[in-house]
């Protein structure tokens, strides 16, 4: 928390409001412009408070929470959202501009060099690789960590979203396909803003299977039941409206080897 108050402060002074009295009021009069020129990335949520008394990471790591069943998991084209609005922002990644691109994202020594070895851009495929090396270091390999620190303490359930037709969650045409993205999942199990869920009969067999696991699971602990595909607690369970079934997974063992040693 002393951390967050202070980066605060710092980006209400780079704006103009340090030193008003009523900090929330100068900034809410702040160009927006101006207020996203001066924010850093960090989204991290600020420990040693009420609600998290110490850091989440380092809690899990030395099994310092509820040990309570666990559904876990993630989608598998996490990044490509924000990989397409890269691109469409302006910035094309091609074989010839994907080095400048990493080394933008990852700046430090000898990390760009050993991420475009490992997702190589061909000619058509830039923007998917960049979606794969988004949603490989900030979701898929980080659950696989929490995955492996869970596992040995509580029972543990792990899904990949899958359905590469699900439905846009912005107007407009991406710059290619984005498979399923980070949020994708959410109009399965969810009627966002009371709205109908745009699926076809498939995926709507999908999305009364996902609704089944998670409700059963909230209810007794346990996703399993009589009218849903076995989950195993020792496969990651792949949900697409033509298989729900074990996916494999070696693929991202292998890239999350690369990210755990990159660090």
């Amino acid at each position: 928390m002393s951390t967050a108050r202070a980066d605060g402060a710092e980006f209400a002074a780079k704006v103009g409001c340090g030193s008003g009295r009523d900090v929330l009021t100068c900034l809410r009069r702040v160009d927006v412009s101006r207020l996203l020129a001066a924010q850093g990335i960090d989204q991290q949520p600020a420990h040693t408070t009420p609600l998290l008394p110490s850091d989440p990471a380092k809690a899990i790591t030395v099994g310092r929470f509820h040990q309570v069943p666990v559904l876990i998991g993630n989608n598998r084209d996490e990044g490509n959202g924000w990989a397409a609005g890269i691109v469409q922002a302006g910035h094309p990644v091609t074989a010839d501009t994907w080095p400048d691109v990493v080394a933008s994202f990852f700046p430090a020594p000898g990390r760009a060099e050993a991420i475009v070895r490992t997702y190589p851009v061909h000619r058509t495929d830039g923007g998917p690789v960049f979606g794969a090396v988004i949603g490989d270091a900030d979701f898929a390999c980080p659950t696989a960590r929490t995955d492996a620190f869970l596992t040995a303490q509580v029972p543990l359930w792990r899904y990949e979203f899958a359905d590469e037709h699900a439905p846009a969650l912005t107007p407009g045409t991406p710059p290619f396909p984005l498979g399923a993205p980070h949020a994708s999942e959410l109009p399965y199990l969810f009627d966002l803003g009371g709205r109908p869920r745009d699926l076809t009969t498939a995926q709507h067999r999908l999305a009364d299977t996902m609704i089944d696991y998670w409700t059963r699971f909230a209810a007794t602990a346990d996703p399993n039941g009589p009218s849903s595909p076995h989950w195993s607690r020792q496969t990651v369970l792949s949900l697409a409206p033509d298989h729900i079934v074990p996916t494999l997974t070696a693929q991202t063992r292998h890239h999350c080897a690369f990210w755990n040693a990159l660090g």
